[in-house]
């Protein structure tokens, strides 16, 4: 059985394959897999949890505090990140007219969300400026700004979404709205505001009844992430290995979801997936033309390099070369999706003399990047014939 054979109609879905403590996450749109995910459920990361922290250090010669969180290492927290965001909007408290110990106290419980992981010996970054994500908003609890994400194209849409939040919003309350929420009815938007509103009063009971030291809320609990991050209104259906995880995900899930269970010990060789898995885990991608693109990631950047491979083209040069330019400029648009590649991205294209040919080339990329539902910003060519992007990764 393959995955056109299985799916008949279905063209979009998400697939999840557990084995032991690890789950691969296939998002497939039109019978290809477009992203693809590795969720460790033992090494779960931290970053976007919020905790009821304890103070326990507060340095006025850092302008720092470092909280407890229950973790191995004290968190970090800047004055910026302890002083109240409405008052930093509003402009009435400057950081440097006051002292982290005006702010915070040693013992002090506090609600914190953590910005950065923690790396080798040092510990988490936290912040008392608390994002709460849902599928089409984003909450901001104590700050007054609502947001529209500039990928809603539309200014009619953004302000009829921006007055539909300002109804419903409390006093108090501040939202980033989704670039999801563009093509949606303003009844699910509003629904989705009102869930969150409704789980912000939870996490604030549960912070008002710990005694701090502990986790609030997992911003990594699996299938809540997976369908605020992943499904959209093109999902059709969600296939997994799991019967827990199916279970789990029919009592969150929207109606219009199928979510099906299959046991099977591999979910990819069962639906003839195996070899185009694997082939999204390469180094080497190559090109229909006959070139191919190399990707290369190191701590400080992704290198990505276009060759021209087999690929002889006809007796123009210039043409040859513009020919695996575009196909690559396409195809690397779909691999640093498909492998969530994030940070800087450079790639050296094979190198070409007109102006013309290099726009068509940064066309290209821009038009590809509005498939892809994280931010990117592509630049122009440089003088030594290389282009730079960067790109938010997706899933922590």
């Amino acid at each position: 059985m393959n995955l056109m054979e299985y799916k008949g109609e279905k063209m979009n879905q998400i697939i999840l394959n557990k084995k032991n403590k690890k789950v691969d996450i296939c998002v497939v749109e039109n019978n290809s897999i477009c992203e693809k995910y590795i969720h460790e459920m033992e090494n779960e990361s931290i970053l976007g949890n919020i905790y009821a922290g304890i103070v326990e250090n507060v340095v006025d010669g850092m302008q720092a505090a470092f909280v407890n969180i229950g973790v191995n290492k004290n968190a970090f927290m800047p004055i910026k990140d302890a002083l109240p965001k409405v008052d930093i909007l509003k402009e009435q408290v400057n950081e440097d007219d006051k002292n982290i110990s005006e702010i915070v106290s040693v013992g002090q419980k506090i609600l914190v969300q953590v910005r950065k992981e923690p790396v080798n010996e040092k510990g988490a970054r936290v912040s008392t400026h608390i994002t709460f994500p849902g599928n089409y908003i984003i909450l901001m609890p104590n700050t007054d700004i609502i947001t529209v994400s500039q990928k809603i194209s539309s200014e009619d849409k953004k302000k009829n979404l921006k007055n539909l939040i300002k109804e419903i919003l409390p006093k108090g309350y501040g939202a980033i709205v989704r670039t999801d929420a563009e093509n949606v009815d303003g009844e699910e938007v509003k629904k989705d505001l009102e869930d969150l509103l409704k789980n912000w009063e939870n996490i604030l009971n549960k912070f008002e009844k710990s005694l701090g030291k502990e986790l609030i809320f997992n911003d990594h609990e699996l299938t809540s992430k997976i369908l605020r991050d992943l499904v959209n209104k093109k999902t059709e259906k969600i296939i997994c290995n799991s019967n827990d995880i199916c279970r789990d995900l029919k009592k969150k899930a929207y109606d219009n979801i199928e979510i099906e269970y299959i046991q099977t010990e591999n979910i990819f060789e069962y639906l003839g997936m195996k070899t185009e898995v694997e082939n999204a885990e390469k180094r080497k991608v190559w090109l229909k033309c006959g070139g191919y693109i190399a990707i290369d990631k190191t701590e400080a950047l992704t290198a990505i390099d276009v060759n021209s491979g087999k690929y002889t083209g006809k007796d123009d040069l210039e043409e040859t070369t513009l020919r695996v330019n575009e196909e690559a400029a396409v195809e690397i648009m779909k691999q640093v999706r498909l492998k969530d590649i994030g940070g800087i991205i450079v790639i050296d294209y094979i190198d070409m003399t007109s102006k013309e040919d290099q726009d068509k080339i940064i066309e290209i990329m821009k038009k590809e990047a509005i498939k892809d539902r994280s931010k990117i910003d592509i630049k122009e060519f440089t003088k030594l014939n290389l282009v730079e992007m960067t790109r938010k990764k997706m899933y922590v």
